[in-house]
C-alpha cells in the first residue's frame, strides 16, 4: 500500500455487495461454479483511493453474519476505514454477472431488494460521527434508486456534508435496471444531489436526463456544449467529469476522458484498449482516478483527468470489481510505460 498524501480524508456512502461470476468461461444459465468478488461503485472507489495513499473510510450497512465480515475483511485489507459500517439483520446485497461471449454483451442481474443496506435508513448511521474529519463525500445514483430508505440517508448526508462546508463528490450511476422497479422518478433525485456537489461524474446522456434536452457524445465539442449548459444550470458545480466509450467489439473498445469547468477542460489521449479482461468498474476507476488527481492539486485539470483515464484503463485487465494500485504503478500508466520493469 501507498504511503499517506496529504489531503482529506474521503467518506464514500454506499452499498457494499457481493458479485457472482461464472467460471471457465461458462454464461450464468450453464455455470456450475461461480468466482465472489466484493464490490459495489462507492466501496471501490473508497479501496482505490486507499490504496493511492488517501484516508478513505466507507460508511454502509452490512448484516452482521459471516457474509459481512467477508466484505468487510476485504476492504479492511486495502487499508479502508470501516468503523462506520453497520452491521444489522438482513441480507447482503448482490448481483451476477453474465460475462460477454463473443457477439453476445455481458450482462448484470441485480439480488439486492430487502438487502440490510437497502432497508437501514437515515436513523441508523450516526452522520455527525461519520463525517467527524472528513473533508470530502463521495456518493453515486445508485444509492437513489435502490430503495426510498437509502435515498433519504444519501441526502440527509450530502446535506450535512454541505452544511459543514465538506466538498462533495457524485458519480450519477443511472442504472434502469434498478430505476425501473421503483415508482420514484430519477431526474428530480438525481438533480437534488448534482444540486449540492461540487464535481459531478456524468456524460452528455446524464445531463440530457437531467436537463430534459438533447446533447451528442460526438466529438469533444459537443460534449463541452453539454458539460457547459450542466455548469449554467447547476451553478455550484465546479468541475464535471467524463468518459466516452466506443465499443469495437466485448473486447476492443477506444476510451476518452475529458474534465470541464465553467473556464477551461482537459482531454486525455484516447486509449484503444484490447484483450479486455473485465470491464465492471471501470466507471469507479475512473471517479477513484480523478479524485485522486483533485485531492492533490484541483487546479491542474490535465492531472485528474490523465489519472482517471489511467486508473480506468488498468482496470479492464483486474479481475473482480476492486482496482487497488500504487502511486508508482499509477504513474507508469500515465506515461505509457509498457516494457518490463527490472
Amino acid at each position: 500500500m501507498a504511503g499517506a498524501v496529504s489531503g482529506p480524508s474521503v467518506a464514500c456512502f454506499g452499498e457494499i455487495l457481493l458479485r457472482y461470476s461464472p467460471m471457465g468461461g461458462r454464461s450464468l444459465a450453464s455455470s456450475d461454479a461461480m468466482e465472489v468478488h466484493v464490490g459495489g461503485a462507492e466501496a471501490n472507489v473508497a479501496a482505490a483511493l486507499a490504496s493511492l495513499g488517501h484516508p478513505a473510510r466507507m460508511v454502509s450497512t452490512v448484516p452482521d453474519n459471516p457474509v459481512g465480515d467477508r466484505a468487510l475483511r476485504e476492504l479492511r485489507a486495502h487499508g479502508v476505514d470501516c468503523a462506520s459500517i453497520v452491521r444489522n439483520g438482513g441480507r447482503m446485497g448482490a448481483y451476477f454477472y453474465d460475462p460477454p461471449a463473443g457477439p453476445v454483451a455481458a450482462g448484470v442481474t441485480y439480488d439486492r431488494e430487502g438487502s440490510a443496506f437497502a432497508m437501514a435508513g437515515r436513523r441508523a448511521y450516526d452522520m455527525e460521527a461519520t463525517l467527524d474529519g472528513a473533508g470530502h463525500l463521495h456518493l453515486s445514483g445508485i444509492n437513489l434508486a435502490v430503495s426510498e430508505e437509502s435515498a433519504e440517508a444519501a441526502i440527509a448526508l450530502a446535506e450535512l456534508a454541505g452544511r459543514k462546508g465538506i466538498a462533495i463528490s457524485f458519480d450519477g450511476n443511472f442504472r434502469p435496471a434498478l430505476w425501473a422497479r421503483t415508482s420514484r422518478r430519477p431526474r428530480p433525485l438525481i438533480g437534488r444531489l448534482v444540486s449540492m456537489a461540487d464535481l459531478f461524474f456524468g456524460n452528455h446522456k446524464d445531463i440530457a436526463l437531467l436537463l430534459e434536452a438533447e446533447f451528442s457524445g460526438d466529438g469533444p465539442e459537443r460534449r463541452r456544449e453539454a458539460a457547459l449548459a450542466a455548469l449554467e444550470a447547476f451553478p455550484n458545480l465546479k468541475a464535471i467529469a467524463s468518459t466516452a466509450r466506443h465499443v469495437h467489439d466485448s473486447s476492443t473498445h477506444s476510451i476518452t476522458a475529458r474534465i470541464d469547468t465553467a473556464e477551461s477542460s482537459a482531454e486525455a489521449p484516447e486509449r484503444r484498449l484490447t484483450g479486455i479482461l473485465d470491464r465492471i468498474g471501470t466507471g469507479d476507476a475512473f471517479a477513484a482516478g480523478v479524485l485522486h488527481g483533485w485531492l492533490t492539486d484541483s487546479a491542474d485539470l490535465d492531472l485528474a483527468v490523465r489519472s482517471g483515464s489511467a486508473l480506468a484503463a488498468i482496470k479492464h485487465y483486474r479481475p473482480g470489481d476492486i482496482t487497488t494500485v500504487s502511486r508508482t504503478e499509477l504513474d507508469l500508466a500515465m506515461e505509457g510505460a509498457r516494457d518490463v520493469r527490472r
